[in-house]
């Protein structure tokens, strides 16, 4: 996908908007800033057995660090992975550059099905919610 294509998920078009493309140590996987009619999104892909396709929502970081529990509107959140990454290509406008590194942090309710990322881009903290979504209801049409 490129800046510009539409992905439907859940029967709801998205235009993608920037791509961010992640690598953590030789683990490779994609970021996809998307909008809808009113907001703006993020999906996250990434291949491994299966494609793992996960969609957030940015909210309001209420903490400065990424603890091994955390709790956001009654939900707790347990640390499932924690590492850092390197941005390995930028498509679209957007305020991250190609070689800017970002310490990442993932999360999941006690079910799996709720989901809560917390990036730290030089001292910033980026907090968003989100869930799984599953690749067949996901299509793409290129914007060109």
């Amino acid at each position: 996908m490129r800046p510009g294509d539409i992905i439907s998920i859940e029967d709801v078009d998205y235009e993608v908007q920037a791509v961010l493309k992640f690598n953590d140590h030789g683990w490779k996987w994609n970021e996809y800033k998307i909008k809808d009619s009113r907001k703006s999104y993020w999906l996250s892909v990434e291949q491994d057995d299966d494609i793992e396709i996960s969609l957030y929502q940015e909210v309001v970081a209420i903490t400065t660090e990424a603890p091994r529990v955390y709790e956001y509107k009654g939900v707790k959140y347990y640390m499932q992975e924690g590492s850092d990454a390197v941005v390995e290509e930028v498509l679209g406008n957007i305020n991250v550059v190609k070689g800017e590194q970002v310490d990442y942090y993932e999360y999941s309710d006690e079910d799996g099905d709720n989901l809560l990322s917390i990036e730290i881009w030089n001292g910033e903290v980026e907090m968003s919610i989100g869930r799984w979504v599953e690749d067949y209801n996901v299509e793409i049409y290129p914007g060109s």
